[in-house]
């Protein structure tokens, strides 16, 4: 009977560590955030914010998981964004006329152009001096059959120029719309040239462009109008969804010009952006990235940086276009021969277009996005495996505030009570299953020893003389008379 009990007991031990087992299933991951969503839709998709992949430990997100209100995961899909195919921009040379500063404010054709009847501009007089000229009127012609006016570039004769101009766009030399901004830049170093000579369009295609000099009229050497023959729309849409992490400072490494940071979480980084701490600076520079210490350096990236300064401009570099990199740990290695970056920190600002989630609405509510454990492994299926017909609507969720312990544990008490229940179902089998096997155990060696005694007995008789019934004594065990007198002596 004390093995029966010592069974029983393990089988209740069993049952009582398997239940918080199950119940606490979602516990070893690191954090858990709230998905706020309106109920009665069976797929939802969630665009996932820095928080999260702060959170995960793992390059591709293979440690997600979607939880319903029981604590069990539902099924989702994980979609990374795709680079939008673009083809190569076209070039297409503009016709300009320097305009003298009165034609600012003038209606009509200005003075020194004149309108042709298919809308082109003939000019009628020479072209005013440098100092009488802060206005370039473009003719840029009908709108192109494919494509999209995309930007201007704006090749000036300077060897050194820094400036800001304002664009404005028309149909019929009256009516101005603002149509785009930039800081044009040309300057000599170190034998060779930097240059920012695009000015990109943010209105459709007009007939007619007027650039405005704020800081001086440059001598102007060609204006091409680029179009884009395809994915243009689509790029602008994924610069407007482009997340940024501001404010990564990179700290100074053990050799010269060499410079290091992290980025604190696998984000697929896409652009970068190097800020110098001191203006009329001019650095080429080397990044490499890898995953972790045990990895290689490997190169991603070369560019000349710089951050010019002249009056009431200043100007540095576009950020850096990179292939999709989750790597945490980044290298900066400066050219020094030029001075280096001087004093001041070198801070970094990355960017990178976030992944989407999409889930089944499995179970029932609150849901919440787990995430942050290295040994997990990725679970997520394809969007077609998760049951979405053609006429499926998805609705949108949202990311919450990342949950306190109190506050999963106050959600754990509230759960379903049906997995409760089912826990107490299962221990109570257990421990039935155990104790009657504990009693056949137990009747199956009583038979057995029975059997034993009758065999035992049954040899005895044979071996008796005459057949008295007299028992033989085997060698070393004690005759009846003997243990008479033992317990005799006892007593």
């Amino acid at each position: 009977m004390k093995r029966v009990l010592i069974l029983t007991g393990w089988c209740l031990a069993i049952a009582c560590v398997y239940a918080p087992a199950q119940a606490n299933a979602a516990e070893h991951f690191a954090r858990h955030f709230a998905l706020d969503l309106e109920e009665g839709a069976a797929y939802y998709s969630v665009t996932l914010p820095a928080a999260v992949y702060a959170a995960s430990q793992r390059n591709d997100l293979g440690d997600l998981r979607v939880l319903d209100g029981a604590g069990e995961s539902v099924p989702y899909a994980l979609d990374a964004p795709r680079e939008p195919a673009r083809k190569p921009p076209v070039l297409r040379p503009a016709r300009w006329f320097p305009l003298r500063t009165a034609a600012r404010g003038s209606t009509g054709a200005p003075l020194g152009v004149t309108i042709a009847s298919d809308g082109s501009l003939r000019a009628t007089a020479a072209p005013p001096g440098r100092a009488q000229h802060d206005t370039d009127l473009i003719d840029a012609g009908h709108a192109p059959r494919t494509g999209r006016v995309n930007a201007l570039v704006v090749r000036v004769r300077d060897d050194n120029y820094q400036g800001r101009v304002t664009v404005e766009s028309s149909e019929d030399l009256r009516n101005w719309q603002p149509a785009g901004d930039a800081q044009l830049l040309k300057v000599s170093y170190n034998g060779g040239t930097l240059s920012q000579d695009r000015i990109e369009l943010d209105s459709e295609h007009a007939r007619y462009l007027r650039l405005h000099w704020l800081d001086g009229s440059p001598y102007v050497e060609s204006i091409d109008i680029e179009v884009q023959a395809g994915g243009a729309a689509e790029a602008r849409r994924a610069n407007a969804q482009r997340m940024w992490r501001e404010g990564i400072v990179a700290h100074a490494g053990p050799k010269a010009g060499e410079y290091f940071f992290d980025t604190g979480g696998p984000y697929p980084i896409d652009r970068l952006r190097l800020n110098l701490p001191q203006p009329n600076t001019v650095a080429p520079v080397v990044v490499y990235s890898r995953a972790g210490l045990g990895s290689a350096w490997r190169q991603v990236s070369s560019a000349t940086l710089y951050r010019l300064h002249n009056e009431a401009v200043e100007q540095s570099n576009p950020p850096l276009e990179l292939a999709s990199d989750t790597d945490r740990q980044w290298r900066v290695v400066v050219d020094t021969r030029g001075g280096g970056l001087g004093s001041g920190a070198l801070t970094v600002a990355a960017g990178w277009r976030p992944a989407t989630l999409t889930f089944a609405a499995r179970g029932g509510a609150p849901y919440t996005l787990a995430v942050g454990s290295a040994a997990e492994v990725s679970s997520a299926v394809s969007t077609e495996a998760l049951g979405m017909g053609a006429s499926s609507v998805t609705a949108t969720a949202r990311v919450g505030s990342a949950l306190s312990a109190e506050q999963r544990d106050a959600q754990s008490a509230g759960r379903h009570p049906e997995a409760s229940r089912r826990y107490l179902l299962w221990a109570a089998l257990l421990l039935a299953v155990g104790s009657l096997g504990a009693i056949a155990w137990r009747l199956a060696r009583g038979a057995r020893a029975q059997a034993q005694v009758g065999a035992a007995a049954g040899r005895g008789s044979e071996a008796a003389p005459g057949g008295s019934g007299a028992a033989s004594v085997a060698p070393g065990e004690p005759s009846a008379s003997d243990a008479t007198g033992h317990l005799d002596g006892k007593a």
